[in-house]
């Protein structure tokens, strides 16, 4: 439908929102009253489990300093690596998630990250098959028992 004042532009309704690519600033201290804010109260971290150790948590800021998300790594007895990703709803669809993981990697000198992902978020199951390189590891029998699937993502150094 065009505007009939002006043929050549949209009406409101065909208006696109650009999404402007957000740069990353880098990775601060993890800020849990933003965590909560994103997550709700009842958000699971890794951070107080009493079968998670090695947690690194961070805030990641854009360029400008804003809050983009969260960002973690933690291991447990059964993996090594274990990603945790939030990106703030205000920056979703923009790739974000792929550079948070590569700059904590860069940050912490890891050679990969483990991603477990409930099978019901079909946009980060989307998001993570499209990171260059990354391997699903998981088996039916797996993503049966935990209801998640796993993926393999190495560091982008490590590949050279």
């Amino acid at each position: 439908m065009t505007n009939m004042n002006n043929p050549n532009q949209p009406t409101t309704n065909e208006v696109k929102h650009e999404k402007k690519e957000v740069l990353i600033g880098g990775l601060v201290d993890l800020d849990m009253a933003y965590f909560r804010q994103l997550e709700g109260k009842d958000g699971w971290i890794a951070i107080g489990q009493g079968n998670c150790r090695n947690q690194n948590y961070f805030t990641v800021l854009s360029d400008a300093g804003e809050k983009l998300g969260i960002v973690g790594v933690y291991d447990t007895d059964d993996e090594e690596n274990i990603s945790h990703t939030v990106v703030d709803p205000k920056y979703r669809g923009r790739g974000l998630a792929m550079k948070f993981k590569e700059r904590l990697m860069d940050e912490l000198g890891l050679p990969f990250l483990t991603l477990t992902i409930d099978l019901d978020n079909t946009a980060s199951i989307k998001a993570a098959e499209k990171i260059p390189g990354i391997k699903k590891v998981s088996d039916k029998a797996y993503e049966q028992e935990f209801h998640k699937a796993k993926y393999i993502q190495e560091s982008p150094k490590e590949k050279k």
